[in-house]
């Protein structure tokens, strides 16, 4: 997106319409395709080029692994679509002004992949150059075992400095009375408020919704314009959201959608494939090197027919094609493929990377299979289908456990079957014996990962890199911590 310039501050919203109108014809020129005909001519790579950059390739993947890496890098470039959806919730949701001066909500729905949190950030970044006194917060339901845990969260990004804070055991009503305080004394410099609530679902299903109403309330009696961004995966979240909290706020829905067309995946791959522009290699190489990336992606449109209709997120391709000298060279005429041994030489961390991404790219319910796989190691106890959903089930049985669906042994054995399709959970073979196949023998290939990652959770702050196990509910967090695998 084109960063405004300094007097949008004092624009309207009518003044600032032109500017992303045209930031968005602009997009839509940018994300065509630019090598559909070397695609269709059968030729993908230069061999000779190939060959020449062999160092300049390994350090452009360097470059990449670590942007890929970086939780807070987001992509300057979207689809048409997703610049819609952007605009809608800028002009929306989070104009101020004597046109926007109300207070307004949003849902923004669709699968895990489908761009949601891109969506969110770049209109963020957006409303920071233009009222760089906004206050923004951000809460994930399913990280709070308590109402109180969300207000102490959300009143620390109010403030750094708070003299005192309310016990954890502390009731709702002297949470709510604290945290208003420390709001309305941060109000004071700011017009605006953005409140990002991510797994909005974890919200509605509170008692009474009594956290979502007192939230609103503070906005109102601070006399601030509040923008409420919720995200969810639950298509069917707002049949959950009280009578009282939907009167009172727009409540607009917006979907966000997985890639089903090759193009459309091509657009998104090649924005989180872009190097950096400050990089050390040459112009005419980055060029070059992009153009063979997109046609070497477009020569997967045959392999990758069957994952786009069965719905697959763009993190799992995007784990399929690391490293980019791999791709690049499955697309070089015959001799090059032949000699893959030369890229022996480039980074190894990229085959981890590679690994991180696909289990990004993984459902709540294939954690917990792969979880119950890693506690049942811990203890030394066979480890079959069978064993792995009475695991899970004792996790459902638990008091205190905030999951939302009752236990359902189907739902596991389609994510355990998923990962035996990804190769991250290896079923033994049933050899002469007539063995039903929940009572084979099984294993997971990232048992290690998966130690550490669990290891991590102890940790206070999140580590600079992303961690895929906390973006599950708290509770499964916490089930997970109470094993320690065996090395």
């Amino acid at each position: 997106m084109k960063r405004r310039h300094a007097s949008a501050a004092q624009d309207g919203p009518e003044e600032r319409k032109p500017v992303l109108k045209k930031r968005h014809e602009s997009a839509a020129q940018d994300s065509r395709p630019s090598c559909l005909a070397v695609a269709g001519s059968g030729c993908y790579v230069d061999a000779g080029w190939f060959r020449d950059n062999m160092e300049h390739i390994a350090e452009a993947d360097r470059l990449i692994g670590i942007a890929l890496a970086d939780r807070k890098n987001f992509c300057e470039h979207t689809s048409p679509e997703t610049h819609k959806i952007c605009d809608d919730i800028f002009n929306n949701i989070l104009k101020v002004g004597p046109q926007g001066g109300g207070n307004n909500s949003v849902l923004l729905l669709g699968e895990a992949g489908s761009g949601k949190t891109h969506v969110v950030e770049r209109c963020i970044k957006e409303l920071l150059q233009v009222e760089p006194n906004t206050v923004v917060l951000r809460a994930r339901g399913s990280v709070y075992a308590t109402d109180v845990e969300c207000l102490r969260h959300l009143a620390t990004q109010m403030t750094s400095k708070l003299d005192s804070v309310p016990h954890a055991n502390a009731s709702f009503k002297s949470g709510m009375d604290w945290i208003k305080s420390v709001f309305k004394g941060s109000f004071k410099k700011a017009r605006a408020m953005v409140m990002v609530l991510d797994q909005f679902e974890f919200f509605c299903s509170r008692a009474r919704q009594t956290l979502l109403y007192n939230l609103f309330d503070i906005a109102q009696e601070a006399g601030v314009h509040l923008s409420v961004i919720g995200m969810s995966e639950k298509l069917d979240v707002m049949d959950s959201l009280e009578k009282r909290i939907r009167s009172r706020f727009s409540m607009r829905c917006l979907k966000c959608f997985l890639p089903t067309t090759m193009d459309g995946l091509v657009q998104v791959l090649m924005a989180r494939l872009k190097l950096p522009a400050d990089c050390c290699l040459t112009t005419p190489f980055v060029n070059q090197f992009s153009k063979y990336v997109e046609s070497s992606l477009f020569a997967k449109r045959e392999e990758w027919k069957p994952h786009l209709e069965l719905g697959r997120s763009p993190s799992w391709f995007l784990a399929q094609i690391l490293p980019l000298a791999s791709l690049l060279c499955e697309a070089c005429p015959g001799e090059v493929s032949k000699k893959r041994a030369r890229l022996a030489y480039l980074p190894s961390c990229t085959n981890h990377q590679a690994t991180m991404l696909l289990l990004d790219s993984l459902t709540e319910a294939d954690h917990i299979v792969l979880i119950a796989l890693y506690r049942l190691r811990a203890r030394s106890l066979s480890r079959t289908l069978s064993t792995v959903l009475h695991e899970i089930q004792l996790l459902h049985e638990t008091p205190g456990h905030s999951l939302l669906h009752t236990f359902n042994d189907d739902l596991y054995s389609i994510a355990f079957d998923t990962l035996i399709r990804l190769k991250l959970v290896e079923l033994a073979r049933s050899g002469a014996t007539d063995t039903a196949t929940c009572h084979l023998p099984c294993a997971s290939s990232v048992d290690r990962l998966y130690g550490d990652l669990v290891r991590e959770l102890d940790n206070a702050e999140p580590a600079s890199w992303r961690n895929p196990l906390r973006r599950l509910p708290q509770s499964i967090q916490q089930w997970a911590g109470r094993q320690r695998a065996k090395n």
